[in-house]
């Protein structure tokens, strides 16, 4: 039923993008230049502010050029519509306050869908929304802020991707291939996946970034600093998570570490290494962090294919009081 219901949505989908940080603001950018009905929703006050005097946000982009859009931007308790497709661009610790939030503006066949760092958050969106579509995701843009109070942002890579796959097999295909349409003509380069594509990639996103966020907070350094017993830690992190894919059955080339590893020891020497990970950085001033999706879902996943990693359970004992779990 719910298929067929589908096919009534209008023309033009009704995009909602919730955060305003530099890839939400990204976001909304490319979608409002190809005249696509997009608001985003910002929790700070100031940034619509500011935007309103502005006239607009300014995205300075290798894809887009330099411009300033006048996007609707609203806060949560302005935001009256009901949307087609949310699109949530916040770190995963902020993404349980939102559900409350998403469940207001949802119809019965609204699409969800998180670009957030981390592996297995589709799984806990469709636990907190059963009764709404879930898509998995991910979005390569190299995105950032460039100057907060006149409401400009950076787009520095020379492309703009989107992947997303439907994991639950729930959406007309109608409806995905318009979603494709719509980032197509916005300037992204846009691929509806299969799940099995779509995992592969995702988990060997997670190998470039879990055992790199681990190692760091295990021994409270930067890219710099990963020598002798350090690196050695980082290393027998990335062929645990080899033995997870290989029990989840994911395809990982048989050169994917060794090419990751010479990529790795280019980056050390780079002069943005010496910058803590983000996990790290959360950790030192007090923050929820992107701890679970990052780390912890990799024991979560072990537990369930009964195997014993014991470097990241190591690690784990000693940071396991900011494990918030939402799976």
């Amino acid at each position: 039923m719910q298929n067929k219901l589908l096919n009534i949505f209008k023309p033009k989908l009704k995009y909602l993008i919730i955060g305003a940080g530099s890839t939400g603001a990204t976001f909304s950018c490319f979608l409002h230049s190809a005249k696509k009905n997009v608001t985003l929703i910002s929790k700070y006050e100031n940034v619509i502010k500011n935007a309103k005097e502005k006239k607009g946000i300014k995205l300075i982009s290798n894809v887009k050029g330099e411009k300033r859009y006048k996007i609707n931007i609203q806060t949560e308790q302005t935001y009256k519509g009901k949307a087609d497709v949310i699109i949530l661009c916040i770190r995963t610790p902020d993404i349980f306050s939102s559900i409350p939030f998403i469940k207001k503006v949802s119809h019965n066949n609204t699409i969800v869908t998180s670009i957030a760092n981390g592996f297995g958050i589709s799984y806990f969106l469709k636990k907190e929304l059963p009764n709404l579509h879930i898509l998995d995701s991910n979005f390569v843009g190299k995105c950032r802020w460039y100057n907060r109070n006149d409401v400009e942002y950076l787009q520095q890579r020379e492309y703009v991707e989107f992947n997303f796959a439907d994991k639950y097999n729930s959406i007309d295909p109608k409806i995905l291939n318009k979603i494709k349409t719509d980032f197509q003509e916005a300037g992204m380069n846009t691929t509806l996946m299969s799940e099995k594509q779509f995992t592969q990639i995702a988990f060997e996103r997670l190998i470039t970034r879990s055992p790199f966020e681990a190692t760091c907070i295990y021994y409270n350094i930067c890219a710099h600093d990963f020598y002798g017993e350090s690196l050695k830690t980082f290393k027998d992190l990335c062929q645990e998570l080899l033995i997870l894919a290989n029990a989840m059955k994911i395809d990982i080339r048989n050169d994917f570490l060794d090419e990751y590893y010479a990529n790795f020891e280019k980056y050390k020497e780079r002069d943005d290494a010496n910058v803590y990970s983000s996990i790290l950085q959360d950790i030192k001033i007090g923050q929820n962090s992107e701890i679970d999706f990052l780390f912890f879902i990799v024991l979560e996943l072990a537990k369930k294919y009964d195997l014993n990693l014991p470097t990241y359970s190591k690690i784990a004992e000693k940071f396991k009081k900011y494990q918030s779990f939402y799976l």
